[in-house]
């Protein structure tokens, strides 16, 4: 039944795919843009890394073009369905046991699951482009991560920047305003700080950040959704509000868990293109927030090609857990 719901999402995500980017179709142009993207090929939830580079684009360059011209790229169904990269094949993996399973390669730009194939889109200067070689899993669909941060909240999705507002939770404000202040200095044209309010992360116009205690939010309907339906939001992270549990791609525990001092970074969107997508900074407790919104300013770099993120005590693991460090 397992191998049938891996199948199932596999043909949802190749139908999309197809339906978005396949035929080749011209891709649609982002003007004369001109300039630089960071390009990443992994493998694993970024365990092993195949290409990690800054590139030069041309005007109306695809996503696609920009693969091709750097790796060596197999494509099917007329050109719109990437199949294989550097010999990386989607299928079955290549084990004979029970655990063979579905693999396919996903692409995000800026933190988000793309909902255009390859070979339509077509990036501006700045984006991050990950794609990432990994099994259908448990957690099946992960429609954000946020291992490009400060995107996708200085670039935004397909060009376009919609202003990024911040939630605070009771007693977390100054770890608001510091997060807003990094995002103003990184580029962010328009970020708002606002006290905490539930529909406004539910139903979002903006890029939503909050940042909130998670015994603040635990008892929400709402959040215990996100955190509940992790195969259609992305989480591999227990919270509770005395420990946090990180969790393996299969979504198992992998420890005790963590107590005081320790904080997480999630994200998680609405389905493929989420151009508002909601981020969470939250921890046990107070002393926790501070050190993981200040390991977001000034350690941004172990973030990058993680999933999400728990802090402990400054350090950061980077999930699902034991993918990377």
């Amino acid at each position: 039944m397992k191998r049938f719901a891996y199948m199932a999402c596999s043909c949802l995500f190749v139908a999309l795919t197809l339906f978005l980017g396949g035929c080749v179709i011209p891709p649609k142009t982002a003007g004369d843009n001109t300039g630089f993207v960071t390009l990443w090929v992994t493998r694993d939830f970024g365990t092993e890394t195949i290409f990690h580079s800054e590139l030069p684009i041309t005007p109306n360059q695809s996503v696609l073009a920009l693969l091709q011209k750097h790796l060596e790229v197999e494509t099917e169904y007329g050109g719109g369905f990437v199949n294989s990269i550097n010999g990386l094949q989607s299928g079955y993996s290549q084990k004979k046991d029970e655990d063979r399973r579905m693999v396919d390669w996903f692409y995000y730009v800026n933190g988000i699951l793309s909902d255009q194939g390859a070979a339509l889109y077509v990036p501006v200067d700045g984006d991050i482009i990950w794609w990432d070689y990994r099994p259908w899993g448990e957690v099946s669909f992960t429609p954000a991560v946020v291992g490009a941060f400060p995107q996708p909240f200085s670039g935004g999705y397909r060009g376009k920047q919609p202003g990024t507002l911040i939630l605070a939770g009771d007693a977390c404000r100054e770890e608001a305003e510091l997060l807003a202040r990094f995002l103003n200095e990184m580029g962010v044209a328009s970020v708002e700080v606002a006290p905490y309010q539930e529909e406004k992360a539910v139903n979002r116009t903006q890029i939503v950040l909050v940042v909130a205690l998670w015994q603040e939010l635990h008892q929400s309907s709402f959040w215990e959704g996100v955190q509940n339906h992790r195969d259609r939001t992305g989480w591999f992270a227990e919270l509770t509000p005395e420990r946090f549990y990180p969790l393996d791609q299969h979504a198992l525990r992998q420890n005790e868990g963590y107590g005081e001092n320790t904080g997480a970074v999630m994200a998680t969107g609405t389905g493929l293109g989420d151009p508002y997508p909601l981020w969470l900074v939250t921890a046990t407790d107070l002393e926790g927030l501070a050190e993981t919104v200040d390991a977001l300013v000034k350690k941004r770099g172990q973030f990058e090609k993680a999933v999400g993120a728990l802090v402990l005590d400054g350090e950061v693991l980077v999930l699902p857990a034991n993918s990377r460090r």
